[in-house]
C-alpha cells in the first residue's frame, strides 16, 4: 500500500504541475506504480476539464471559441507544459532534416527553434479548432470525452513506453525503463483496455471502441516513426506522444463520431 501511494505521488511529481517537493523513494515497485497510475492521472485531469465545462455551462457561459482556448490552456497548466516541451523539441529535431545522431542532439537542446515554434502553433490551433467544432455542433456525451481523451493519451504513453526501447542507456527515461516491472505494466495495459472498452460500450456504444482502436493505431504508427527517425524512445518523444494523441483523438471525434 505504501509503495502504491508513493507511486501515485510520483506520477503527479513527474507528469503534472502539482508541487510535490518531497523527495520520494524510487525503486522498481514505486516507478512501476508511477507508470501504471498515468491513466488514472489522466482521468483526474479530465475531471478538472469537466468541472470547467460545468462552471461555464451553469454560470460563466463564455463563447465556444473562448472555452476551447480555456481547455487548451487548462491542459498546459495541469502538466506545466511538460509534454508541449517534448512536442516542440521533436519538431525542431525532425524538421532539421539531419541524420539520426544530430536529431538526438537537437532533442536534448533546451532552446526553441523556428520549427518547434511552428509545430507548437499548429498543435494548439488544431486542438482549439477541434474542440470548438465539437462544442458548436453540440456533440453528445462531450463530458465523457473530456474524461476519456486525457485517459487514453496517458494510456498511449504506457503502451509506447512498454513496447519501445530507449535510445540511450543513460538518462531518466532509460532509468525508468530499467526500473519498471514489464509484466505488471503489460497486465495494467490489458486491464485498462478491457475495462475502458466494456464501460464505454455501455455508455456511448461503439464510439468508445473506435477511440481506443484509433489510439492504439496512433501509438503503433508513432512508434514506427520514432524508431526510424530517432532510433527509439526518449523522454521528449513520450511527451510529444501525449500531445499528439490528444489532438488526434479530438480530430477523430470530430470526423467520425
Amino acid at each position: 500500500m505504501k509503495n502504491s501511494l508513493i507511486g501515485f505521488l510520483l506520477s503527479f511529481q513527474f507528469f503534472s504541475s502539482l508541487p510535490i517537493r518531497k523527495q520520494l523513494p524510487m525503486n522498481s515497485q514505486t516507478v512501476t506504480t508511477m507508470y501504471i497510475m498515468l491513466p488514472i492521472l489522466g482521468i483526474l485531469m479530465g475531471c478538472s476539464l469537466n468541472i470547467l465545462h460545468l462552471v461555464n455551462e451553469q454560470s460563466v457561459q463564455v463563447s465556444a471559441l473562448l472555452f476551447a482556448v480555456l481547455v487548451a490552456v487548462a491542459g498546459i497548466v495541469m502538466t506545466g507544459g511538460l509534454h508541449l516541451d517534448g512536442w516542440i523539441d521533436m519538431g525542431d529535431a525532425y524538421f532539421s532534416y539531419q541524420d539520426q545522431k544530430k536529431r538526438l542532439e537537437i532533442l536534448e537542446d533546451s532552446r526553441v527553434g523556428a520549427f518547434g515554434a511552428i509545430c507548437l502553433v499548429v498543435l494548439l490551433l488544431l486542438k482549439i479548432g477541434f474542440i470548438f467544432e465539437l462544442l458548436i455542433n453540440e456533440t453528445p456525451n462531450l463530458s465523457f470525452y473530456f474524461l476519456a481523451i486525457p485517459f487514453l493519451s496517458r494510456l498511449a504513453l504506457l503502451v509506447y513506453f512498454s513496447a519501445t526501447d530507449t535510445v540511450k542507456e543513460t538518462g531518466l527515461a532509460a532509468y525508468f525503463k530499467s526500473s519498471v516491472n514489464p509484466t505488471k505494466i503489460l497486465s495494467a495495459i490489458i486491464i485498462y483496455i478491457l475495462l475502458f472498452s466494456m464501460l464505454t460500450y455501455l455508455l456511448v456504444g461503439i464510439n468508445g471502441i473506435i477511440l481506443i482502436g484509433c489510439m492504439l493505431l496512433f501509438v503503433f504508427l508513432f512508434r514506427k516513426w520514432t524508431i526510424r527517425n530517432f532510433g527509439g524512445m526518449t523522454g521528449d518523444l513520450l511527451g510529444a506522444l501525449n500531445e499528439g494523441t490528444e489532438v488526434f483523438l479530438w480530430g477523430i471525434l470530430l470526423l467520425f463520431i
